[in-house]
């Protein structure tokens, strides 16, 4: 009997673990995640933006990619340094694969720059970011990528 309940337990604990996860759940946490980049990004500047990245996280640029907290850090310096620019996004939806593990996010961005004569140019346009779910809970993008509206 005592061996029965052994069992019974170790496949209960078993089965807790392999349990499906909250998708719904998952796309709020990614949501949330891709809200408080904003945010990050908004208060903190390049530091911010590259925190969210994974290590070998990837951004897309005109031409081609690049890989790493470093060449992001120095792409995205000179723009997030700018106070003449702001950078803001909003999510407009969320994905989250059945393991709860990859996920993207699709939304809008806006970049508002005035220029020397107090002109200020509007760019809008779409993104989408490729996250994954770290080990300690935290999501990180593995890809960022933005489109300008047409003009």
């Amino acid at each position: 009997m005592k061996h029965n309940l052994l069992l019974m337990s170790l496949l209960i604990g078993a089965s807790a673990c392999n349990a499906a996860p909250d998708l719904d759940a998952a796309r709020q946490a990614l949501m949330d995640a891709d809200r408080a980049f904003n945010q990050e990004t908004s208060a903190r500047g390049v530091d911010g933006w590259v925190s969210y990245f994974a290590e070998d996280g990837v951004q897309f640029v005109s031409g081609g990619h690049i890989s790493g907290h470093e060449a992001i850090r120095e792409l995205m310096t000179p723009a997030l340094s700018d106070t003449a620019l702001s950078l803001t996004w909003e999510p407009v939806s969320a994905r989250v694969s059945s393991s709860g593990e990859l996920g993207y996010t699709i939304g809008r961005w806006e970049r508002r720059v005035t220029g020397p004569d107090g002109v200020e140019t509007v760019v809008t346009g779409s993104y989408v970011s490729i996250w994954r779910l770290q080990e300690d809970g935290t999501w990180k993008v593995e890809l960022d990528i933005g489109n300008p509206d047409e003009r």
